[in-house]
């Protein structure tokens, strides 16, 4: 699309977590970058596969990594792609983003998750703050426009970021992370804030609500494309069934986890029989 060429990739050999890394790579410039990493280094080698595949050089390395968020299935293959492209920066949108990424992964580390590669690196001085959100990332593909979005809303992760990607003809294109999942998603908690998953519903009916909000601006905009963190990519036609059965699962994780509720519409509508 407009001499872009967006590839999604998953574990193919983990079919149980479908967590999203994206390449994404100019035809005309032969450049290009990655939006997230993977959860595991198989994830992480057929993105830098596919990406290779498309530049047509196995040695030139991607302008840039934009971290949506820390948690480990997205921040897996930072050490790998570290290793591969050392001098590739790796972008989170705020220093809180820098520092829940680092928190899971001490707690990978410490659990045997991840491997000693992946914990045997100095991530506060790999994750890089972006400072100018809306202007500091940069592609080298005549006439795209990149604008990373500070998230605020607390359901998925603590702290989050979108990249927001428009091209020469205006199509926008939304890389959500695990903000808004499409079908599908794992975590539901601000686990270092409190050490535990929250004790009242507050999560849930923000981000419940936050994903519901978001479906009015993109029925204003029917040419948007969203590209989630977990799930198929959607488009704005489609994107209110997509969210509807998300929030279907969020209405049965309630009902298993959570036994009181803030009474608003949003609720109304996720706790009806």
């Amino acid at each position: 699309l407009d001499s872009l060429i967006v590839t999604q990739v998953q574990d193919a050999s983990n079919p149980d977590d479908n967590s999203n890394a994206y390449a994404v790579t100019s035809v005309s410039t032969r450049e290009g970058f990655f939006v997230d990493t993977g959860a595991t280094n198989s994830t992480t080698a057929q993105l830098i596969l596919a990406y290779q595949q498309q530049v047509q050089s196995i040695i030139k390395p991607p302008q840039f990594v934009f971290l949506t968020h820390g948690h480990p299935d997205h921040a897996g293959g930072i050490a790998l792609i570290q290793r591969t492209y050392s001098s590739t920066p790796i972008y989170v949108v705020s220093q809180q983003v820098a520092k829940e990424t680092m928190q899971w992964i001490d707690f990978s580390c410490e659990h045997s998750i991840f491997s000693g590669a992946q914990c045997n690196l100095d991530y506060a001085s790999i994750l890089r703050v972006l400072t100018s959100p809306q202007s500091q990332l940069s592609f080298s593909h005549p006439s795209i426009k990149l604008r990373a979005i500070n998230d605020l809303v607390k359901g998925d992760s603590s702290y989050a970021g979108l990249l927001e990607l428009t091209t020469p003809s205006g199509i926008p294109f939304l890389f959500t992370g695990d903000s808004i999942v499409i079908q599908s998603h794992l975590f539901v908690s601000n686990f270092f804030e409190n050490q535990t998953p929250p004790g009242s519903d507050n999560a849930l009916c923000e981000w419940a609500g936050y994903m519901q909000a978001s479906g009015c601006e993109f029925r204003s905009n029917r040419r948007f494309i969203i590209l989630p963190g977990h799930g198929p990519v959607s488009h704005a036609n489609r994107y209110t069934q997509d969210i509807a059965l998300n929030i279907d699962w969020i209405r049965a994780l309630r009902r298993l986890t959570f036994n009181s509720c803030n009474i608003s519409y949003v609720w109304s509508q996720m706790i009806r029989q």
